[in-house]
C-alpha cells in the first residue's frame, strides 16, 4: 500500500467513521475501509477492524496482523480509537500497536463535549463513574471498572502507556501539542475528541472542508438497544415522523420525505440481528433511490455495509459531536453510536441537512 500520513484503527464502523470525520473537517481527506487495504487513497487511512465483540485474545491477534500488513504506509501518526465509555478490547488492541509501532502511547479517554471526562485516571460519566452508570448493564460490553490503569494492567506494561486527565477540551489540546512535539512515530488513542485535537495540529497539507449536502429522502435506521437512541426515536416519532415496516418504506418516504425504519421482524440479536437489519436495507435500498441514511448503533451500520459488498466509506465532517457524514457511493451515511445524544437529534440532523438546499 501507498503512504499515509495518518493510520488510524478502530473497532466498529461508528468509530472509524467518527474519527475520519474529524480528519476530514479539519481538511484531510479521509478513507475507512472494512476490507482489504487499499493500494492508494487517502492520507488518511482509517481500518475498522470489527473487534469490539471478540476476545481480548482474538482482538489483539487480528490488530497485530493489520497493523503488520499496514506498517509499510509509513504513518507520522498512529491513532487507535477507543469507546468513550471504555468498552471493548482496549489493553490488547494497545499491545499490538505498541508491538508493532513502538511506543509509548498517549491515551487521552474523555470526551468533555459529551460528558466524559478522566481524573486521576477514573473515567466520568457527567460527573458519575462510568462504571456506576447505564454503560455497567450494555447487554454485549458491560463496563465493571472506572480505573483506567487497571483496565490496561495484564496488557501493558506502566512505562507503554501515558493516560491523560482531562476535564475540558483545552487539556486535551495540551496533550496533542506534547505528542506532536516528540519525534519518530506518534501512537496515541482515545475517543475522537482526541483525534480531533491532533488533527487540528499536525502539520500536514488541507484543502477546504466539504458543505453539508442537502437531503430530501432519508431513512432512520436505530439499532441499537440504549435507551438514549430509543428515547431519540420516540421523541421523533411523537413530532409526526412516520415509522414504515420494510414493505411499506417506499410509500412513506414517497410522501413524506423522511421516515424511520420498523425492524421488529428482525432475527437474532446483536451482530446476528445487526446482519439482518443490513438486508431489509439493502432490499429498501434495491427498491427505491434515497439520498442519506440515519443509522444508530455501530453493528447495525456494519451490517448494513456489509450487505451492500463492504465499499470503501469516505468521512466529510461532523454535523454535531459524534455524528459524522459520509460518502457510501452517491448515498450519504450518518451514524451515531447508541449511547449519547440529546433527545432532539433527529429534527436537528433534519434542519442541518436543509439549510444547504
Amino acid at each position: 500500500m501507498n503512504d499515509v500520513a495518518v493510520l488510524a484503527f478502530a473497532d466498529d464502523l461508528t468509530g472509524a467513521l467518527e474519527v475520519g470525520a474529524k480528519f476530514s473537517g479539519a481538511g484531510m481527506q479521509s478513507s475507512v475501509t472494512l476490507g482489504e487495504l487499499p493500494g492508494a487513497g487517502a492520507p488518511v487511512l482509517v481500518i475498522d477492524t470489527e473487534t469490539r465483540h471478540v476476545t481480548a485474545e482474538e482482538a489483539y491477534r487480528e490488530v497485530r496482523a493489520v497493523a503488520e500488513s499496514a506498517r509499510l504506509a509509513n504513518p507520522v501518526l498512529v491513532y487507535k480509537k477507543t469507546d468513550s465509555t471504555l468498552r471493548g478490547n482496549i489493553g490488547s488492541e494497545l499491545a499490538a500497536l505498541v508491538e508493532v509501532f513502538g511506543g509509548p502511547v498517549t491515551y487521552a479517554p474523555a470526551y468533555p463535549e459529551l460528558g466524559r471526562t478522566v481524573k486521576n485516571g477514573c473515567l466520568y460519566v457527567h460527573g458519575i463513574p462510568v462504571s456506576e452508570t447505564a454503560f455497567a448493564h450494555d447487554a454485549l460490553n458491560p463496563i465493571r471498572d472506572s480505573y483506567i490503569p487497571r483496565l490496561l494492567a495484564g496488557f501493558l506494561p506502566a512505562e507503554a502507556v501515558r493516560v491523560v486527565d482531562a476535564d475540558c477540551t483545552e487539556d486535551l489540546r495540551v496533550a496533542a501539542e506534547t505528542l506532536l512535539a516528540s519525534g519518530g512515530v506518534r501512537v496515541a488513542a482515545g475517543p475522537a475528541a482526541f483525534a480531533a485535537c491532533l488533527a487540528e495540529r499536525i502539520d500536514l497539507p488541507r484543502a477546504p472542508a466539504e458543505k453539508l449536502p442537502a437531503v430530501w429522502k432519508c431513512l432512520v435506521v436505530n439499532g441499537s438497544l440504549h435507551e438514549v437512541s430509543l428515547g431519540q426515536v420516540r421523541h421523533a416519532e411523537e413530532l409526526g415522523w412516520p415509522v414504515a415496516p420494510p414493505d411499506r418504506v417506499v410509500d412513506r418516504i414517497g410522501s413524506s420525505g423522511w421516515a424511520i425504519l420498523c425492524t421488529d421482524d428482525a432475527a437474532g440479536e446483536g451482530p446476528q440481528r445487526a446482519r439482518a437489519v443490513g438486508r431489509i436495507v439493502r432490499e429498501v435500498l434495491d427498491r427505491t433511490e434515497l439520498d442519506a441514511l440515519i443509522v444508530f448503533g455501530g453493528d447495525t451500520a456494519f451490517g448494513i455495509v456489509e450487505a451492500v459488498a463492504k465499499p470503501p466509506l469516505f468521512p466529510v465532517r461532523e454535523m454535531m459531536p459524534g455524528v459524522p457524514l459520509s460518502r457510501l457511493g452517491r448515498l450519504c451515511l450518518i451514524t451515531k453510536a447508541g449511547g449519547f445524544g440529546g433527545v432532539d437529534v433527529l429534527p436537528e440532523l433534519r434542519i442541518l441537512l436543509s439549510k444547504e438546499r
